[in-house]
């Protein structure tokens, strides 16, 4: 199970035991060879890259990558520094560690990080000088070398399916008939540096909300969705959510192109996200018409004045869902280019794999550039 910086399962994204150790049987043109033992490495005659803070539980295999073209040696053994072949360092963010770091730290070696989470996760990545240590990064920035910030969002066919949405009208019987609010909560990290939950907790005063997670609990999930093994994926959540004309999607940390499964899950059934989090969120919208930032309101007050007068508004909810019902992307630049040049899947996708995979690939790719050029 895979699980946010909030502590939410959130979906099966690999087949794993424990959080970050990934499938590696999911492959495109990344291809792993393994090795015979650790006392072959004196006959490696590829780059290696060590795993300095493990993302894998891999001690040792050859990788190809770019239709065999580059190839390396990955493991997560530290003592394969030493090696007259050993290249980079390969991080994970939310194990690193400045008092534990490989220094000295020598010209030849390459440092690469990945980190798919907000600094709340691990504050160090807050800044610049921390961040300038590295030759390749792999994080939520659209700037990153890997871009990982459309990493909850499978495909643009997920925007446009039409499988979870219900007709307004029967959003509004809903109310009555199983005693719903317009607004849907759900998160259970109640400290956070966004202080969500303290807007929230004034927003109530003003609109109802349901919240079903362990912050500002005021709803129980249905008894089969409780157990902590479910994920915010599960096809029952995702039928919930869609009952609710709108969802708050309020990330735990704000920062530019954070932007996590509860932007996307609303999107995709057919629910108006309520977004607190990137500043620049609307670059990532189907449309420029998907989304209410909360921003956009100077009180929670007035957030829920606009809120109730959507709620009571057939035609003004659903110039929100435009895109939904049309099965329309009109944000045709930054997303649609950023899905189709992306080249790694989620939830074990078999043809394209994963970014950790593309991760180890890039940085791959990358030192054998160098060692051909090392200018």
């Amino acid at each position: 199970r895979y699980i946010d910086d909030d502590g939410e399962p959130i979906g099966t994204v690999y087949i794993t035991e424990t959080r970050g150790r990934l499938d590696k049987s999911i492959l495109t043109d990344y291809v792993k060879d393994k090795a015979d033992d650790y006392f072959s490495a004196a006959n490696i005659s590829v780059p290696i890259l060590v795993w300095w803070t493990p993302f894998t539980y891999d001690t040792g295999s050859y990788t190809r990558c770019n239709n065999n073209q580059a190839r390396c040696f990955i493991s997560n053994i530290r003592k394969y520094r030493d090696n007259k072949q050993f290249s980079a360092f390969l991080f994970y963010g939310t194990s690193f560690r400045l008092y534990d770091l490989p220094l000295p730290r020598h010209e030849h070696e390459q440092w690469s990080l990945i980190h798919e989470e907000s600094p709340k996760n691990n504050y160090a990545f807050s800044f610049e000088s921390i961040m300038n240590m590295f030759n390749h990064t792999a994080t939520f920035k659209r700037h990153s070398d890997l871009p990982l910030t459309t990493q909850w969002l499978a495909s643009i066919d997920d925007l446009l399916d039409q499988t979870y949405v219900i007709d307004v009208k029967e959003k509004t019987q809903l109310q009555t008939t199983e005693n719903l609010a317009p607004i849907i909560y759900i998160q259970s990290d109640c400290n956070t540096p966004s202080d969500r939950d303290l807007y929230i907790k004034e927003l109530m005063k003003y609109i109802q909300i349901d919240s079903y997670g362990g912050c500002l609990h005021n709803k129980d999930l249905p008894e089969n969705l409780r157990n902590p093994v479910e994920t915010m994926e599960h096809d029952e959540i995702l039928k919930l959510v869609s009952k609710y004309k709108f969802a708050l999607a309020f990330e735990n940390a704000i920062c530019t192109d954070y932007i996590t499964e509860k932007f996307w899950r609303p999107l995709k059934v057919g629910t108006v996200p309520i977004v607190y989090g990137s500043d620049e969120f609307q670059d990532f919208l189907p449309d420029n018409h998907s989304a209410i930032s909360m921003l956009d309101f100077t009180t929670p007050e007035l957030l829920a004045r606009f809120i109730h007068e959507l709620n009571v508004n057939d035609t003004m909810y659903d110039s929100y869902r435009h895109f939904k019902l049309y099965q329309i992307i009109s944000n045709d630049t930054l997303l649609v280019r950023t899905m189709s040049e992306r080249k790694w899947g989620i939830h074990n996708d078999r043809v394209r794999g994963n970014f950790i995979h593309q991760f180890e690939c890039l940085v791959c790719e990358r030192v054998h550039k160098t060692r051909q050029d090392p200018t």
